[in-house]
């Protein structure tokens, strides 16, 4: 070998080693898709929520329910969604198994569905005719859309619902062009599924009728295994009755009986949820309305921009066709969501959008494409607003998605009914939450995080009287009587009898309460039928006080006295100005129960907080009882005063 040589290895072997080229890795599908997945997952991942849903917002109608059916592989509300519940009931368990909690592990089940739409509508962007980059913005693009976004960042069904809606245009216009058995397939199975999961999937089939026109030969040779595909789709309801006979314990509906499996298998939500305006005052309410949730979604001139960007496909064979597919896609969305109405903005309404966001995507990248072929200057200008209209998603939506996953209520839910749960306590302790996010919130957190021992936490469907009848105490939240009032209460119990053990927290019960509990106190004689047997004051944190009080009525009051709580600087108040604050009630037991219902000797248990203004001095709290006379004015009864 001669000194200076630079190598003996064959020139052949030096030639095949590869080199990175920067313009090779830019026209890359496979890394675009990666970065659109990255992209999309990190926002996605940072508003997700984590915890129990708390939130009221139309989009979480549903969450508590499905975030406590999952983890014990049940089921959930009309149609049933039978494939969801079990794919998703065998993710959220294992997830578990590595330490993700339920509530968690239902997110990014939902997460998951969203990032697997993100790739189809990338790979769908790049079929009609998108660049990489373009069509990774463009997926990006649809998939911040507030709906899509918020849905992909909790427990909801409507994910796995846009991965089945834009699947099943990829595979009918897949098999539109090539006439593949294999895209027949694919195309039968997304179709068939998406129906099953979500009916309205069925608008989809002007659009695939469209794409796929001319190859009727190919589906009558696959037509036994397309009817294969669509009755194993339809099997997949058979989870729901074999749960329930199985003992599942959280079940929608009589599933486990041929009628009850009937009604969740039939259900539309049409009845429910479509409503036809009267006049054209209504029809301008409806579109005023869809106009502002869709500029919500994405804003207004990108989505307009996007819908008509899906008609500028680059010029081939058949993309006429194809851009009045992807028309008739977006438009019976946009119709249906005009007769959606529940008499607010509904869960069936944001849902019933989302293929138009979805297709506005696509649209912006194609757009964008089209632009690139004109010059370069007007290809970067394309290019560029599509990045600043991904920006702008990221920056604007987070925000609101976090006040939807962030909020608090299920843990102040949570943290209200700890105060009553007693384990062990001599008298058993029933807690009754309608179904709903508070009956949600509650059975989670005693199922999954080992709180509310003690108690016993039933929805509004129990039976009251069996519960009262064993000897249970019934607790409920305050603000349940407005859904089910002391009426309610009466048709279960015979009569139901009040007070408010702690505050905020009523407990109901079939026979009025004695005096026999009752802590010693002043007995004040109100002048009104009605006496103060105790009354005290415990402070629950820096210038806050609870009093608790126990009425006795000596006889039944002949009119309805209202509560006068009032905290002063100086007793008695020389004026208004000494009365700091007040915490009076139209009815004791926070206004729920008149004093013309009171039994002859029952003791009503009664509690009132007080909060002292900041810089003021209070010197006592004061309690009394009046009522408002039918010329005017007021009676106030004696007053009894508990110094500080």
């Amino acid at each position: 070998m001669r000194i200076g040589a630079a190598t003996d290895r064959p020139a052949e072997q030096a030639q095949a080693r590869p080199v990175f080229r920067w313009p090779d890795l830019l026209a890359d599908r496979r890394f675009w898709l990666t970065v659109a997945l990255v992209v999309t997952a990190s926002l996605y991942l940072s508003t997700l929520q984590w915890g129990i849903n708390g939130s009221t917002e139309p989009y979480c109608t549903d969450v508590g329910e499905i975030q406590n059916a999952l983890p014990r592989w049940g089921t959930i509300h009309y149609p049933g969604y039978p494939l969801y519940t079990l794919l998703g009931s065998a993710s959220v368990s294992l997830l578990r198994l590595v330490g993700i909690a339920p509530a968690a592990g239902a997110s990014l089940f939902s997460a998951a569905w969203g990032l697997v739409t993100t790739a189809i509508v990338f790979v769908l962007a790049g079929e009609l005719g998108a660049g990489p980059a373009l069509s990774a913005l463009g997926a990006i693009a649809a998939s911040l859309a507030t709906s899509m976004w918020v849905d992909a960042s909790l427990a909801e069904i409507h994910t796995m619902g846009a991965a089945l809606t834009a699947a099943t245009l990829l595979f009918a216009l897949r098999f539109g062009r090539s006439g593949r058995e294999r895209d027949l397939l694919c195309l039968a199975t997304a179709f068939s599924v998406g129906i099953v999961h979500q009916r309205t999937t069925l608008f989809l089939a002007p659009a695939v009728l469209v794409l796929i026109w001319g190859r009727w030969a190919e589906l009558w040779r696959q037509a036994a295994k397309v009817l294969g595909i669509g009755a194993l789709s339809l099997a997949t309801y058979l989870y729901l009755p074999i749960r329930a006979w199985m003992g599942a314990r959280w079940t929608f509906g009589a599933v486990g009986t041929w009628q009850g499996f009937l009604q969740i298998f039939l259900d539309t939500k049409v009845d429910r949820v479509v409503a036809l305006p009267t006049d054209l005052a209504g029809w301008f309410v409806r579109a005023r309305t869809l106009v502002g949730l869709l500029n919500n979604d994405l804003w207004l001139p990108a989505l307009l921009l996007g819908l008509v960007g899906l008609c500028l496909l680059p010029p081939r064979r058949g993309a006429r066709r194809e851009a009045i597919a992807l028309a008739l896609a977006w438009l019976p969305a946009l119709l249906l969501s005009l007769v959606i109405w529940e008499g607010r903005v509904s869960d069936a309404l944001l849902a019933a959008k989302l293929p138009m966001t979805l297709l506005a995507g696509v649209g912006l990248a194609l757009l964008a494409q089209a632009m690139a072929r004109l010059t370069p200057r007007v290809a970067l200008l394309g290019a560029v607003a599509l990045v600043a209209v991904v920006a702008g998603e990221a920056y604007a939506h987070r925000p609101a998605i976090l006040a939807v996953t962030r909020d608090p209520s299920a843990e102040r839910t949570i943290d209200r009914a700890m105060q009553v749960a007693q384990p062990g306590a001599a008298t058993p302790t029933t807690f009754v939450a309608p179904w709903g996010h508070t009956y949600w919130a509650l059975a989670y957190a005693q199922a999954y995080r080992g709180q509310l021992a003690g108690l016993n936490i039933v929805d509004h469907n129990a039976d009251m009287a069996a519960i009262a009848a064993r000897g249970d105490r019934l607790l409920t939240f305050s603000e349940t009587l407005y859904v089910l009032p002391l009426t309610w209460w009466d048709a279960r119990l015979g009569h139901a009898y009040l007070s408010l053990p702690e505050p905020g927290i009523v407990e109901i019960s079939p026979q009025p309460a004695t005096a026999s509990a009752v802590p010693p106190g002043p007995g004040l004689d109100l002048q009104n039928g009605v006496r103060i047997l105790s009354a005290g004051l415990r402070p629950v944190g820096e210038r806050q006080w609870v009093l608790t009080v126990y009425w006795q009525a000596e006889r039944t009051p002949e009119a309805d006295y209202s509560v006068a709580v009032h905290l002063l600087a100086h007793d008695p108040p020389r004026g208004s100005a000494d009365i700091l604050a007040q915490a009076d009630r139209q009815h004791p037991v926070d206004g729920w129960y008149p004093t013309s219902r009171w039994a002859a000797g029952e003791v009503v248990r009664d509690t009132y907080e007080v909060a002292a203004p900041p810089d003021s001095k209070p010197q006592a709290l004061r309690v009394g009882m009046y009522r408002v006379l039918p010329g005017g004015g007021f009676e106030n009864s004696p007053w009894l005063t508990l110094p500080l």
